[in-house]
């Protein structure tokens, strides 16, 4: 639940200064795509730590 909370914080943070001038739309683009691919690493990381403690 933290998580999720972060997140949407961190992503409305970001659309708040795209619109505010402080970001542009490939910076943007760019910390959401390395966020994704980091986020879904971490994902599948955690779930072969998990199954090689079930084996």
């Amino acid at each position: 639940m933290l998580t999720m909370i972060g997140t949407g914080a961190v992503f409305f943070t970001m659309i708040f200064a795209e619109k505010k001038g402080w970001l542009d739309v490939e910076k943007a683009k760019t910390i959401i795509n390395i966020g994704m691919m980091s986020g879904i690493c971490i994902a599948l990381l955690y779930f072969v730590h998990i199954l090689s403690k079930m084996f």
